[in-house]
């Protein structure tokens, strides 16, 4: 069994590398190296892509009718349960007969550490959390517009887009905030399989490297510290953000 001493001086010596100027010139170098621009832009632009999903449904959802929602929520449903593999084979295989038959290509499907596929991951990496985030936030959306206050203000007849961003939003964002924990680590796992799928590498691909091939540093641990501090950054960002909004809307 190990030391428990020498496991509290190395969580102390960890602590103590990570704030120096040789930890922040390593972090650099780690996301140049392992391109960490495409494994972080790609999952800012997906949190982008659900939340802006989730806005466009809250808005229109009073338009739907009940029967709409729940034949809409069966097809989620039914996508929910296919397989990421399968969708990407079925891409792959959809991308191949369109260009022998048009020479159009529509879409990248293979790409390169300096060429990286875009579109297809995006895709693939925004389509179930979205489906997740409004099977999810259906209930209390459809609660916030059957709530007296909604009915009665829209009664008074004031515009709708206020009361969106007024009500609406500040009603949901509580249960939002909640559930974009799980979206998030949901996203970082699908994002480990794109990497490797689409032959792109980034991140994650980096941080599986370190326990096969072991890092070129005294210190693995702050190394794998390292990986996991940018990874949680867009993260980190969208929850400074939610609370910036909370702080608006309580003082307005």
């Amino acid at each position: 069994m190990r030391n428990p001493d020498l496991l509290l001086e190395m969580v102390k010596e960890s602590i103590v590398q990570i704030f120096t100027y040789r930890y922040l010139s390593e972090l650099f170098v780690i996301y140049q190296q392992t391109s960490g621009d495409y494994t972080l832009k790609l999952i800012s632009a997906s949190l982008a892509v659900t939340l802006f999903s989730l806005l466009i449904y809250s808005y229109y959802f009073p338009k739907m009718k009940n029967k709409t929602i729940t034949r809409l929520i069966r097809h989620l449903e039914d996508i929910e349960s296919l397989p990421v593999l399968g969708i990407v084979f079925f891409v792959h295989w959809f991308s191949v007969v369109i260009y022998k038959e048009t020479s159009i290509y529509l879409f990248k499907t293979v790409g390169t550490p300096r060429e990286p596929a875009i579109i297809v991951p995006l895709v693939i990496l925004s389509i179930f959390p979205i489906i997740f985030l409004i099977k999810y936030m259906t209930p209390y959306i459809k609660d916030v517009y059957q709530s007296n206050y909604f009915i009665f203000a829209k009664s008074l007849g004031y515009p709708k887009y206020k009361l969106f961003f007024s009500y609406v939003i500040p009603n949901l964002l509580p249960f939002l905030e909640n559930i974009m924990k799980f979206i998030y680590l949901e996203m970082i796992t699908v994002m480990l399989f794109i990497e490797i799928q689409f032959n792109t590498g980034g991140l994650l691909t980096g941080l599986r490297n370190t326990q096969i091939i072991p890092p070129n540093s005294n210190s693995p641990q702050v190394i794998v510290i390292s990986y996991l501090f940018l990874l949680l950054s867009p993260y980190l960002l969208m929850s400074f953000l939610f609370k910036i909004i909370n702080i608006f809307i309580s003082n307005k």
